[in-house]
């Protein structure tokens, strides 16, 4: 299940995995945790062998239905949403390296199947060859409104207009990026999520999913 930030595909994939008694398996916390671990190291998201060390001799899991994130053994799922990270993650995402290794470990959770993997390169990188994929979608508007909403109970300050072009240029980043850029895989079930209640989103991508 692949789409851009704030699209809902999280929730989604979330409740989905518990309607269905699957792993859920959150990649943007797996590159977020990557990027805790940068700005603990020194904090420059630019120093690519830094980061290919690091993302080289990191081990992260998920535990709770992916509500927890592992860190090297330390539950650090409190301390991924912030603005630092926000803006940090863009260029360690975009790091070839980087990319390399958390696919590596991105497959190493799924091999065992019975999982629910969302990205934004998840059905065209990581798992090709899934049984269903899903692009999740909406508005820029729409996808602004929910992350500044969700930002405000976190009792991070910020402005709706400050939110938005933070996901404009997140955007740009993902789509223009050289390595695994955010796409929707030809085969892939587009899903516009700008109307729809999570209730209704999830009920449709249940509905594909026991139709097979």
């Amino acid at each position: 299940m692949d789409g851009p930030a704030g699209s809902g595909k999280s929730t989604i994939a979330q409740r989905l995995a518990e309607k269905l008694d699957y792993l859920y398996l959150n990649s943007g916390s797996m590159y977020r945790a990557m990027t805790l671990l940068s700005i603990r190291e020194g904090g420059d998201s630019t120093n690519v062998p830094m980061l290919t060390k690091l993302a080289k001799s990191c081990r992260i899991d998920f535990l709770d239905n992916g509500k927890t994130t592992l860190l090297n053994g330390e539950d650090v799922s409190d301390s991924l949403r912030t603005p630092e990270i926000d803006r940090a993650i863009v260029d360690i995402a975009k790091t070839p390296e980087v990319r390399h290794e958390m696919v590596k470990q991105q497959r190493r959770i799924g091999e065992k199947g019975g999982i629910i993997v969302e990205g934004r390169d998840v059905t065209t990188v990581v798992f090709p060859d899934a049984d269903l994929k899903f692009y999740i979608n909406a508005s820029v508007e729409e996808r602004a409104k929910r992350r500044f909403a969700e930002q405000k109970t976190r009792g991070i300050e910020t402005t709706l207009e400050q939110v938005e072009k933070e996901i404009r240029d997140r955007d740009q980043m993902d789509e223009s990026r050289e390595h695994s850029p955010l796409r929707t895989a030809e085969d892939a079930i587009v899903i516009d999520t700008t109307s729809m209640t999570i209730n209704q989103a999830v009920d449709f991508v249940l509905n594909r999913v026991e139709v097979g």
